[in-house]
C-alpha cells in the first residue's frame, strides 16, 4: 500500500489539480522506476575472475553469445547488459596500474561518475592499487566492495592441504579474516571483504552482498537491482515478489481513477493495456518467458520443456489480453450485482466503477504475482533439486 507520504501527495494534488493529474502523476511513477537504470562497475587485476563473475551475475556462462570474454586484457571499459532487462548495466573496466591505466587518472579515464557503486575483485590479496582506488572512490562519495574471488578454488586448495582436518567455515572465516586485516592495516576503515565464485553464485557471500547493496542503494536502483538478479536462490524470488506487490495498488488506483472518468469507452482498452504490460514485466522478472526458460534449460542440461512444465499458472505461462479480461470478469462477477449495473450508469455509477476497478485489479493481480513467484520457484526446484 501507499505510505502516509505518498497518500498525502495524492490527496493534495486530486484537491489542487483534479482526478487526471492523479492519474497523470501515478503513470509517471510506474514509468519512471521502468526506466531508471543502474550502472554496476567492476574491477581487479586481470585474472582475478571480474569476467566470469559479470557473466554470472547476468545468468550466462562464459562463452555463451551476450557473455563477457574471459582470458582477455581490457583496454577500455566494456558495458554488458542483462538479458530482456535493461535496468542495469554492469561494466567490466580495465584494472588500475596498469601501462595504459595508470593510477593517477584512472578515474578521470573510466568515467567515474558514470557508475552507482564498484566491486574490487582481487583472488589472493587486495594490491595498493586496490586501496588506492578504494580510497579516491571513498573521498568522491561513493559506494565500493570488495570482493575475494575464485574462492572454491582457496577451499579446494585448502580441502587437499588439511584433508581430515578440513573445516569449510573455518577456512571461510580465516580467508575473510585475512583480507579485513590487510585491508586495515592499508588503511581503509571498517573494510567490507565479500568472498564469493562465479562458477557458483549462489553460494558463500553473494547473497549477504545483495542485501547490503539493498540497504546502500536509493530507493528505484534498489528496485532495479532486485528485479535484474537471476533467480538462483528462494529468497531473491521473495524479495523480486515483495517489490512487485509493492507496486500493486499503484497500478490499481490508476484504473480505478481512469473508471471513474466519464468519458465511455476508455476504460477497458486503457485497463487492459496496462495490465497486459505490467503483468508481462512480472513473468520475466521471475524468469518465466521463453528465454529465461531455455537459460535455465540448457544451464542444467536439461529441456526447455522439462523446465516448463513446473510451470502452473496462468499468468506465469501466457500473459494476453483475452487472460487480463477473463481475470478481471471472474472478480467482477463475485461482487453484488447492483454494483454491476451501477458501473454502466453515467456519473452515478462512476464511484462503484471506479471501486471494482481497483477491487477486482488489485485482486488479479496479487493473484498473479503470487503464483508466479510460485512457479519461479518451482522453476528453480525443477533446474537445480538441491536449490534452497
Amino acid at each position: 500500500m501507499a505510505n502516509v507520504t505518498e497518500e498525502q501527495d495524492l490527496k493534495a494534488l486530486y484537491n489542487s489539480s483534479g482526478l487526471g493529474a492523479v492519474i497523470q502523476q501515478l503513470q509517471s511513477d510506474l514509468g519512471k522506476s521502468e526506466r531508471i537504470t543502474l550502472h554496476i562497475a567492476v574491477t581487479g587485476e586481470s585474472g582475478t575472475g571480474k569476467s566470469t563473475l559479470v557473466n554470472a551475475v547476468q545468468g550466462i556462462g562464459d562463452g555463451e553469445p551476450g557473455a563477457a570474454p574471459t582470458g582477455e586484457t581490457r583496454m577500455e571499459p566494456t558495458m554488458y547488459q542483462y538479458p530482456n532487462k535493461d535496468m542495469v548495466k554492469i561494466w567490466d573496466l580495465p584494472g588500475i596500474g596498469t601501462p595504459n591505466f595508470q593510477a593517477s587518472d584512472y578515474l578521470e579515464r573510466i568515467k567515474f561518475e558514470r557508475y552507482d557503486f564498484f566491486s574490487i575483485l582481487s583472488v589472493t590479496r587486495f594490491t595498493e592499487n586496490d586501496l588506492f582506488l578504494a580510497k579516491e572512490i571513498q573521498q568522491r562519495k561513493k559506494t565500493f566492495y570488495f570482493v575475494r574471488s575464485k574462492i572454491d578454488q582457496d577451499l579446494e586448495s585448502d580441502k587437499r592441504r588439511e584433508k581430515s582436518r578440513y573445516d569449510e567455515n573455518k577456512t571461510l572465516e580465516k580467508l575473510r579474516n585475512a583480507s579485513v586485516e590487510s585491508l586495515k592495516k592499508g588503511g581503509i576503515e571498517s573494510p567490507q571483504v565479500f568472498l564469493m565464485s562465479g562458477r557458483n553464485l549462489e553460494k558463500f557471500d553473494f547473497e549477504k552482498l545483495q542485501e547490503v547493496l539493498e540497504g546502500d542503494l536509493p530507493a528505484l536502483k534498489r528496485r532495479a537491482f532486485l528485479l535484474s538478479l537471476s533467480n538462483i536462490t528462494s529468497s531473491i524470488i521473495e524479495k523480486k515478489k515483495e517489490v512487485k506487490m509493492g507496486e500493486i495498488w499503484k497500478v490499481a488506483l490508476v484504473s480505478a481513477a481512469v473508471a471513474a472518468l466519464p468519458i465511455v469507452g476508455l476504460f477497458n482498452g486503457f485497463n487492459i493495456s496496462r495490465l497486459v504490460h505490467w503483468l508481462t514485466s512480472c513473468r520475466t522478472h521471475f524468469g518465466l518467458d521463453d528465454h529465461s526458460l531455455r537459460k535455465m534449460a540448457e544451464s542444467a542440461g536439461k529441456t526447455r520443456e522439462e523446465i516448463k512444465s513446473a510451470v502452473k499458472s496462468t499468468f506465469g505461462t501466457e500473459v494476453s489480453e483475452k487472460n487480463v479480461e477473463k481475470g478481471l470478469e471472474e472478480i467482477e462477477n463475485k461482487e453484488h450485482v447492483i454494483y454491476r449495473f451501477l458501473k454502466y450508469v453515467p456519473f452515478l455509477g462512476a464511484a462503484f466503477s471506479a471501486k471494482i476497478s481497483y477491487t477486482s485489479s488489485s485482486t488479479l493481480l496479487e493473484t498473479a504475482v503470487w503464483e508466479m513467484a510460485e512457479d519461479s520457484k518451482r522453476v528453480l526446484k525443477k533446474t537445480f533439486p538441491l536449490s534452497d
